[in-house]
């Protein structure tokens, strides 16, 4: 299911994280439908009690436009599970295990595409790759859309779901409300994905 490559220098950690996203937990300041761009929502959840890895990428890629379109669109959420020596989630809420995602992207097509681990930081660590799948979400010119949650089971057993996408928008809304209160979340609109390209068994939508 993975693809493991060897970390053997500390500096090369800089790859694995790469350029943080231009927006995994933070909104523009305002937003409406005059904006020329739209906002992909939704929450990342862990179905661990603690970490089993120090560091978690998902990628997302802009499925239409052009080449450079692709490009200056496509990116990904780090999580960072271990700070200052401490192992541990540090989500918005359930425990700090959920977290809020924001995506300001021009309007198109896009998916979540892979995802990928760091089991340590350190000068030993392994980077674990999933094989590809699609978990499409649309962005819309001034409008937000809500992509559901997308709930990670750290420890799947191999043949089974790794990801799960269902949509609680109710709940997720309210936690959006409560974090950044100066947008009009009550106007996000349900996409929640159904169907998809499930990676042979890693993702199961329900």
């Amino acid at each position: 299911m993975y693809m493991k490559t060897a970390y053997l220098l500390l500096p090369l950690l800089a790859l694995f994280l790469g350029c943080s996203p231009a927006a995994t937990n933070t909104p523009p300041t305002t937003f409406d439908a005059s904006s020329n761009k739209g906002l992909a929502i939704g929450t990342l959840t862990f179905e661990a009690d603690v970490p089993v890895n120090d560091i978690y990428r998902f990628f997302y890629e802009a499925q239409s436009g052009d080449k450079s379109f692709k490009k200056q669109n496509s990116g990904k959420i780090v999580i960072k599970a271990r700070e200052n020596n401490t192992s541990g989630f540090n989500g918005d809420f359930n425990n700090k295990k959920t977290y809020l995602i924001v995506l300001e992207r021009d309007p198109g097509s896009y998916a979540f595409t892979q995802y990928s681990f760091l089991d340590h930081i350190g000068s030993n660590g392994m980077v674990s790759d999933s094989k590809k799948f699609g978990i499409p979400f649309e962005v819309k010119k001034g409008e937000i859309t809500y992509f559901g949650e997308l709930s990670y089971l750290d420890q799947a057993q191999k043949g089974t779901p790794r990801i799960y996408v269902a949509g609680y928008k109710d709940r997720d809304i309210a936690e959006f409300k409560k974090k950044f209160p100066s947008i009009d979340w009550d106007k996000a609109v349900d996409r929640t994905p159904k169907t998809g390209n499930n990676g042979e068994g890693i993702i199961d939508f329900r």
